[in-house]
């Protein structure tokens, strides 16, 4: 009894590891890749949000706390063009992190398999 109990355990449990290696790349790569770039678009939008860039270029010609003169005008409008670009700048370096995040999330698993690969054929590495 004790013997059939372990050995179902064991079988249970392997075909349960061999499925999960089997469907890992498939999740991986769809359903996996799905919440990634879900995450990467909904990461974008809520930087736009925080940085409130839609904001800031629709109050571009608007003059700051109601100086309507010439030069609080013109203060104005410069001084929103730096704040404009400085926060244009972080936008930027952002969407640049997170799409080599996202191009991570990609190549990863294949480079990993390759090196395994290359490792388990006894060639030396990449270089």
């Amino acid at each position: 009894m004790a013997e059939n109990l372990a050995a179902k355990t064991s079988k249970y449990i392997l075909k349960e590891l061999i499925f999960d290696i089997i469907y890992f790349p498939v999740w991986w790569y769809t359903k996996g890749l799905k919440k990634a770039a879900l995450f990467f678009v909904n990461e974008v939008l809520e930087w736009m949000n925080r940085l409130s860039l839609k904001i800031l270029f629709m109050n571009l010609l608007k003059p700051m706390y109601g100086d309507y003169t010439r030069s609080g005008r013109i203060i104005s409008f410069f001084l929103r063009i730096i704040v404009f670009f400085y926060k244009l700048v972080l936008m930027v370096i952002w969407l640049a992190i997170l799409l080599a995040l996202l191009l991570l999330w990609v190549v990863l698993p294949i480079f990993i398999v390759y090196m395994i690969i290359l490792n388990l054929s006894g060639q030396r590495g990449l270089f």
